[in-house]
């Protein structure tokens, strides 16, 4: 079975605060070692599982952390600037926009956080900090949320989303097939108690293991939202919104709402990420 991983920061056990997320901060490089740990540990689970290839996706930031030498030699790692964000190089088939080669079987989310809005998730926030809150067909979700609306378009089921306590309760409700590890107990949206570095790796491993082994015996579903498949964005200011509603086919609604409708979950999730890029070009 090919196993695809996407591996963001915020939800790593032992970052508790936003600031080390940032390359610029000094704690950076500590940062990135932690999340170079919990990705290591998810694809050593993976493997145990059954799985026979691995595809890490860096879904961070600029989206090139993590440092190759020090990850699994069993797994390959996609860097860089990526059309399809943090689910690069998972779609099946060949040609513009496609991965490689045959589907994936499973796909696992390593250090993910609660939706942007969210009370009380550690770093909780939705891609950027631009959005105040993103739903999907009327209810409130986050990147798993997302990410798992296209992944499942491409018939690629979640089967792990580790992060913190906020984050498996919400996960809870989109994709209750799929193993939830907590590694931190949130505190607010600066603050959280992680456990020891060590342990969470061995929570991930588990989990990772876990969810290849279902994923072979056909345990785990996809994320289905049947359509039109309507994606909608609150932004903080009403100018960010009118630059993210420029996009073909966006509604503005409300004072800062930008609404996007689609026949397909592929086709939602492309114009999320443009109106979300387009929000990122005014302050």
């Amino acid at each position: 079975m090919k196993v695809y991983i996407s591996v963001d920061m915020e939800g790593i056990g032992g970052v508790n605060h936003p600031a080390p997320t940032d390359p610029a901060n000094v704690r950076y490089p500590a940062a990135v070692a932690l999340m170079v740990g919990e990705a290591n540990a998810a694809i050593e689970g993976a493997l145990a599982g059954g799985a026979m290839e691995v595809l890490v996706n860096d879904s961070h930031w600029s989206m090139h952390n993590l440092l190759p030498e020090d990850l699994h030699p069993a797994a390959r790692v996609l860097q860089g600037q990526k059309v399809w964000s943090m689910v690069a190089g998972a779609k099946p088939g060949a040609g513009p926009g496609a991965g490689f080669g045959a589907r994936f079987g499973v796909a696992l989310f390593v250090g993910y956080h609660a939706r942007a809005g969210h009370p009380t998730g550690t770093i909780a926030h939705t891609y950027t900090g631009r959005p105040v809150e993103t739903r999907l067909n009327g209810r409130p979700t986050g990147e798993y949320g997302l990410n798992a609306l296209v992944l499942g378009a491409w018939g690629i089921p979640v089967g792990l989303v580790a992060g913190d306590d906020a984050l498996a309760d919400e996960v809870a409700g989109w994709l209750p097939w799929a193993e939830r590890v907590v590694v931190k107990e949130a505190a607010g949206s600066n603050a959280a108690a992680s456990v020891h570095p060590s342990a969470a790796r061995d929570l991930v491993r588990a989990g990772a293991e876990r969810a290849v082994r279902r994923a072979i015996a056909g345990e785990l579903r996809t994320l289905e939202v049947p359509p039109p498949v309507t994606i909608e964005v609150e932004y903080a200011k009403g100018l960010v919104a009118d630059f993210a509603a420029s996009f073909p086919g966006a509604e503005r609604f409300g004072g800062r709402g930008v609404r996007f409708v689609a026949p397909d979950a592929e086709t939602a999730y492309r114009a999320f990420l443009a109106g979300n890029r387009l929000a990122g070009l005014v302050d």
